[in-house]
């Protein structure tokens, strides 16, 4: 069924409806039609689709109408103009149908509406909007309008519209674009107001004599994740009616809790993310004694906390929900907590309390469902024979001090569906419960312990597990099928062995990270079919052979009825580094068009590089090839790649020079210390499931040889930006152009044939840290713009032909292994070599003077060679004696040498001039 159909036929039952049985129809003469966002009629399909029928217009008696939720809108579908004409209804509900376009002013014929939701989807290829509003002051009859996510941020005077609406009782504009004038409406006529909704605007500042703050029957306000700066005005402690008062993610300054001093009713109070700046214990005192008998849920994370969590905190008991991470607190968990009977949510992670948790702490916290101990030094000392009264959904203890040994007391709480255990200093076996006890958890991360034991050989029993973190521990066994909800999985640095499965599930596969194991074999061609895989990370194993060929994507010579499965379109990082595999340069990444990072280096690759990276992996930032049997020359069109900022051919056998057009590489000819423009950033930003889960961990394997030594990089790869060409066949002059890569961190060009002066300008490169020339035939002075660098703490000239005086800028003086980082260039001198330049002609250009007398002598000799043989032949042609006597003397030469070397022949030579001339 189509909406369009859908609607024909309610319209003629309507009809029919009224006509024939009037007797039926309600005294008031209304109709309610529901096909609302949480009911499913369309089974799979997500809702009705299609569009919405004008025959609708036939139901003349309509009054509540809701179609949220279903599939009628979509790119280039607006909201239909016709729904202005069905006067008799009061309530429209058109929330996430994804329409587009501009909202339609006919809205403001139905003076009979007491109820409008047109709440867009955020974050949608559509975009719903409104330049003018002024419609809604003809609904006269309205109670509650919700435009969240419409963008109406061109409105200036959308309060001065709003407050023509007097019996506004809930007004929900968030995610509008919106932005508060300063010169606020100091009067309106919103007397009736009691939700207030407009999170994340542009709203930057609060004054107190805003409208809503004279509005004091407001029960909810919501202002949160808005630009306010500055203090919260005492205008605040009039509003005697205000249940909930979300502020958090501001820049609210020296917030004080006198200021909720006639707030009796509150109850619940977000303030996460601004500046209290004060002692904990102070700002509880703070609060009126009615305040703490309302209050259930306090949200006072990222406020800049100090102190210990007071003992009294025991005292609001009516608490459920505690959030206090992200502070500066210290010294140990009160043991009132425990007796804080209706807590259900205790977040304290990321603080800095230590002492012992035990089970006192929790002895009366029977409805407890969310625990967050993370990034705390606490010591937890439950006892594995403790049976918790509670029934944890979350349970947060990373980086705590929970082990050596595995937390038996979690065996009974089977309705967790987040566990975060890493990092907690467990050295024990995995027991034989867990894998069973948490088949319905989403998100396991037990990573960077010492935890032991066989992983099973399958994992398709855990049908909600999106997120698995097993990485750094002592699992064995063979990769186990994976279950087919998973998204997120790694494994890596364990000692799981054998090769891959040839089907291993889990066919939604986002990420999959295997580095550092003992997995050999060959990689299966079922990778190919995980059309979601953005992360693969296979490094550090002992895998053989050839990538396999994954089909290519649609060839635009194709017919449009062939199907051609598109390969891994989604991929952005591939890693395999430290393996022993082989073949070309893979040609199906020519399908994966957001490729960003690629690390084929330390395999046994060969061939030349290709020559459509620039036009296939448009937004490839890292290229890392080295210690492979690459060869053939640096490809021009590499340096076409925009958002390529680390290069590493090092330890193959390419040839030829460093191509010119170095300047397009516009990702490494910026100095910046954010890179914004970076795709690989987003990457690194927390992704999740359920709000929960960082994702995209790949950079955790990066190897990088930087200033001589082999480094791992973690996130902070987003930012290095380098070029090493070292240990090739190179040669040629180093191009001038390489001076405007300004964002250079790491230059190394080492172990080539380059010849050539330095480029006067590389002391542009501001940002370098680390510059290695050595190994080649570069000759000239040592650029005095070197000493311009003060970011260098890495250098290495040595073994060039390099003359002249060092520079003696400090930076370079203070820099290690001073003197060996010249040895090799025999016509250098001065600190912090001994040869001293005073020495006569020692500062002279060796290397040119030397050259410039070689090519002397050798013309000198050529001139000489020609001259001297053209003067024989002209003697010798013009002459007749001269020409007589030389070859006379030729001929006695000649019987000379035979009478040495052969006696008998001489005789017949003797005799010869007697048988004639």
């Amino acid at each position: 069924m189509t909406a369009a159909s859908g609607a024909v036929s309610l319209a003629t039952t309507g009809q029919a409806t009224s006509s024939s049985s009037a007797s039926a129809m309600p005294s008031s003469k209304t109709m309610r039609i529901l096909f609302g966002a949480c009911l499913v009629l369309m089974g799979e399909s997500g809702g009705l689709q299609g569009k919405i029928s004008s025959s609708l217009l036939a139901l003349q008696y309509l009054n509540h109408l809701d179609l949220s939720g279903n599939s009628l809108g979509g790119v280039g579908v607006p909201i239909p103009k016709f729904l202005g004409s069905i006067k008799s209804l009061t309530y429209l509900n058109l929330a996430c149908m994804n329409f587009d376009e501009g909202v339609p002013p006919q809205l403001g014929n139905l003076s009979r509406l007491l109820h409008l939701n047109l709440e867009a989807t955020v974050f949608s290829d559509t975009l719903l909007h409104s330049d003018d509003i002024s419609w809604l002051s003809r609904l006269g009859l309205l109670r509650s309008l919700d435009m969240s996510g419409v963008n109406l941020s061109t409105i200036r005077d959308w309060v001065g519209v709003v407050t023509l609406v007097p019996s506004l009782e809930l007004l929900q504009l968030s995610q509008c674009g919106l932005s508060l004038q300063h010169e606020p409406i100091l009067q309106s006529n919103l007397s009736s107001l009691q939700v207030l909704d407009l999170y994340s605007n542009r709203i930057d500042t609060l004054n107190p004599t805003y409208w809503f703050w004279g509005v004091l029957i407001i029960k909810e306000l919501d202002l949160s994740s808005n630009k306010i700066v500055g203090q919260l005005p005492e205008a605040i402690g009039n509003m005697t009616s205000l249940q909930t008062l979300r502020l958090g993610d501001n820049y609210l300054s020296g917030v004080k809790s006198e200021l909720f001093k006639n707030s009796c009713n509150l109850s619940w109070l977000e303030l996460w993310s601004n500046e209290i700046d004060q002692d904990m214990s102070d700002f509880m005192e703070g609060f009126p004694a009615c305040t703490k008998s309302k209050l259930r849920s306090l949200d006072l994370s990222a406020t800049n906390l100090t102190g210990r969590i007071p003992s009294s905190i025991k005292q609001w008991e009516n608490l459920t929900d505690l959030q206090l991470s992200d502070n500066r607190l210290v010294g140990s968990i009160p043991l009132g907590i425990g007796k804080m009977t209706n807590l259900r949510s205790l977040i304290l992670n990321n603080n800095q309390l230590n002492g012992s948790v035990s089970e006192e702490h929790f002895a009366s916290l029977v409805y407890l469902m969310e625990l967050s101990l993370s990034h705390n030094p606490v010591h937890i000392t439950i006892s594995s024979n403790w049976i918790p009264t509670f029934n944890l959904e979350v349970a947060n203890f990373a980086s705590t001090k929970m082990g050596p040994h595995f937390p038996l007391w979690l065996e009974g709480q089977k309705d967790i569906f987040e566990l975060d255990i890493s990092a907690a200093g467990i050295v024990d076996l995995v027991p034989d419960w867990f894998w069973t006890v948490f088949s319905n958890v989403s998100y396991v991360n037990i990573s960077c312990n010492q935890i032991s034991g066989r992983l099973p050989a399958t994992l398709e029993f855990m049908t909600s597990a999106q997120m698995l973190d097993l990485n750094s521990n002592g699992f064995t066994g063979l990769l186990p099928l994976l279950p087919e909800s998973l998204l997120f999985l790694d494994i890596s640095r364990n000692s799981l062995s054998g090769p891959l499965p040839q089907d291993f599930g889990a066919p939604m596969l986002r990420e999959l990270v295997l580095f550092a194991n003992h997995i050999n074999g060959t990689i299966p061609i079922y990778v190919c079919q995980l059309q979601y895989m953005q992360v693969l990370d296979l490094s550090e194993n002992l895998l053989v052979g050839q990538l396999p060929q994954c089909s290519k994507g649609r060839d635009d010579k194709e017919e449009l009825n062939t199907t051609v499965d598109p390969g891994n379109r989604q991929l952005s990082a591939l890693i395999l580094h430290s393996n022993n595999l082989s073949g070309k340069f893979p040609e199906f990444l020519q399908y994966s068009p957001v490729l960003t990072l690629l690390d084929l280096s330390h395999n046994k690759f060969e061939g030349e590089l290709p020559t459509w990276t620039s036009g296939k992996l448009p937004y490839l930032s890292f290229l890392l090839l080295r210690h492979n049997m690459f060869s053939g020359s640096i490809p021009l069109e590499l340096t076409e790649q925009v958002h390529l900022q680390f290069l590493d051919l090092a330890n193959n056998r390419i040839s030829g020079a460093i191509p010119r057009g170095l300047a397009k590489l516009k990702a490494m000819a910026q100095y910046s210390k954010t890179r914004s423009d970076n795709p690989l950033e987003s990457k690194f930003e927390s992704t999740g499931v359920d709000n929960h889960i960082e994702a995209i961990k790949y950079d955790d394997s990066q190897q990088i040889v930087m200033k001589g030594q082999q480094l791992y990089y973690t996130s902070a790869i987003v930012y290095m930006v380098g070029l090493d060409f070292s240990c090739n066949n190179l040669l040629g002059e180093i191009p001038e152009e390489i001076a405007s890569l300004f964002g250079l961190k790491l230059l190394n060009i080492s172990h080539n044939q380059f010849s050539g002066k330095i480029p006067d300008k590389i002391g542009l490169l501001r940002g370098l840290e680390s510059l290695d020339l050595s190994f080649n035939e570069l000759y000239g002075e040592i650029p005095w713009s070197l000493t311009e660098i003060t970011t260098l703490s890495h250098l290495n000239l040595s073994y060039n032909n390099l003359s002249g005086r060092i520079p003696s800028g400090s930076r370079l003086q203070t820099l290690s292994n001073s003197e060996s980082m010249y040895i090799g260039n025999n016509y250098l001198c001065g600190p912090p070599l001994s040869m001293s330049c005073s020495r006569p002609g020692v500062t002279e250009d060796h290397h040119e003077g030397n050259n410039a007398k070689k090519r002397d002598l050798y013309l000198g000799l050529a001139v000489g060679f020609v001259t001297g043989l053209w003067m024989v032949f002209v003697i010798l042609l013009f002459v007749k004696t001269w020409r007589v006597a030389y070859f006379q003397l030729l001929d006695n030469l000649y019987r000379a040498r035979c009478k040495c070397l052969w006696p008998k022949y001489a005789q017949t030579a003797d005799a010869s001039p007697k048988t004639g001339d």
